[in-house]
């Protein structure tokens, strides 16, 4: 079959990532829509959490109540907040999908490490952030795999996605190492005073050039190289006991997206390519291909659930960050860095978790990876960046200089999931050792004792700069 490239290769090249991979049905009204997000979770009762959380926090009620009540409300939200962007991106590609999913996931950490870098909480910026990393990276991920495992016997994907993913998160493991041996080791041979404005030039500096790399990541994701990250299915190798599989013949990898529409690098218009169809059945095949995507909302009410959840997050959020001293206070067997680096990311994840495990028990691996590692390298690329910079702006010295444990952690688990995914085939065990790995760490950090950071004998606060 010979398909002939567009006169317009580089236009077609951006457009075809706002296609959607499948038939899209006609669109619920406005009633059907709102009964749709009114049953959508058995954890839409937990709604019922929020108003009960301001009450408490503008009465200035019990720390521990109005913490307890706020995560219980942050919960029925992350996920709204992901149906409401699933439905989105139902009319797009899965690549675009992906990003969606990871932007709008991050909302509820960005909202929480907003609200503490504007109060100076430093270390809640920080912690909770990492903890959005670990989150995404082992326990988000490893559930994705076991899930997976249990209709697959294997999981593939593209590995040289999975590569770039890898070390895109080395990068930024990197930018997060440099700060810290240089505290551990120079910090002392510098003048009295000015290790903090050296902290601060090399963390800014750094957040340039990380924000740099993930705007060139967004451009060889969507403009120079879409063809490695068009939409790919598993089309058939749940374990039955009628017809065995090998685990190499178990898949079958084929584009959803039309290949006339989809140019390929290093040709011109006047060319035309030869496509050779993946080795498929015809009747998995026209299975797949004939699959009506329903969408459960129409567009105005996904936009509109998006807003409103975003905005109930930002007060439920604010009530959450604000308890946070009190309820550790009150309870002084909790660690703050725990809850901080555990509880809050695994609250404010839960629409990535939810995404990416349902995508992976259909068999599309590679939204699942784009879903959870995505939202890791917007974290460590641009999010943690950006409030670099706001801070900056603020006047908040916060800086590049993470826990030497919590980089330790990270360093490891990048590590980790590099070796689990380098190439391109994963199962239910890779994923069984992420969640067990995540959680040893949440274990270890639970009795972390609560440090205030000190630079050259001075502790690190909110303090005028000049320069």
């Amino acid at each position: 079959m010979a398909a002939t490239i567009s006169k317009h290769p580089k236009w077609d090249r951006l457009t075809v990532l706002f296609r959607p991979t499948r038939p899209i049905g006609p669109a619920p009204s406005f009633k059907d829509s709102l009964i749709a997000v009114a049953r959508y979770n058995y954890l839409n009762f937990c709604l019922v959490f929020i108003p009960v959380s301001w009450a408490l926090h503008y009465t200035h009620q019990s720390d521990t109540l109005i913490f307890v009540f706020s995560a219980l409300g942050i919960i029925p939200l992350a996920a709204l907040l992901g149906f409401g962007t699933e439905q989105i991106a139902l009319r797009t590609s899965d690549s675009v999908g992906g990003l969606l999913n990871a932007t709008l996931g991050n909302v509820v950490e960005l909202i929480i490490a907003g609200i503490a870098l504007s109060e100076c909480k430093l270390e809640l910026v920080q912690s909770s952030l990492l903890g959005g990393l670990l989150s995404n990276l082992l326990l988000v991920l490893g559930m994705a795999f076991v899930v997976g495992g249990y209709r697959y016997s294997s999981q593939e994907f593209q590995p040289m996605v999975a590569q770039l993913n890898s070390s895109l998160m080395t990068v930024s493991v990197m930018a997060l190492i440099v700060p810290a041996a240089f505290h551990e080791y120079v910090g002392d041979r510098l003048p009295h005073g000015q290790e903090l404005s050296v902290l601060l030039q090399l963390s800014r500096g750094s957040a340039i050039i990380l924000i740099v790399i993930y705007f060139a990541y967004l451009v060889f994701q969507f403009y120079s190289h879409a063809h490695l990250f068009a939409d790919t299915v598993t089309l058939s190798s749940a374990h039955t006991s009628k017809s065995p599989k090998s685990p190499r013949s178990s898949f079958a990898r084929t584009n959803t997206v039309d290949t006339q529409d989809l140019p390929f690098p290093a040709t011109t218009p006047s060319q035309s390519i030869t496509v050779v169809p993946p080795t498929v059945s015809t009747t998995s095949f026209s299975s797949a291909s004939s699959n009506v995507a329903e969408p459960k909302l129409n567009t105005p009410t996904a936009l509109g659930l998006l807003l409103s959840v975003t905005v109930f997050t930002y007060f439920t959020a604010e009530s959450l960050v604000e308890s946070l001293e009190g309820f550790v206070e009150s309870n002084p067997s909790v660690s703050q860095e725990w809850l901080t680096l555990i509880i809050i990311p695994v609250i404010s994840n839960a629409a990535e978790h939810t995404t990416a495990v349902v995508v992976a028990s259909k068999g599309k691996f590679d939204l699942a990876m784009g879903v959870a590692v995505g939202s890791c390298i917007q974290i460590a690329l641009f999010i943690i960046p950006v409030l670099v910079l706001v801070g900056w702006v603020m006047g908040k010295p916060l800086t590049l200089l993470f826990d030497p444990l919590e980089i330790l952690v990270l360093f490891f688990s990048v590590l980790l999931v590099k070796f689990a995914v380098e190439d391109g085939r994963s199962h239910w065990m890779s994923g069984t050792v992420l969640v067990c790995v995540y959680v040893l760490i949440a274990l270890s950090f639970w009795n972390f004792p609560e440090t205030t950071r000190v630079l050259q004998g001075t502790p690190l606060g909110c303090v005028s700069l000049s320069g």
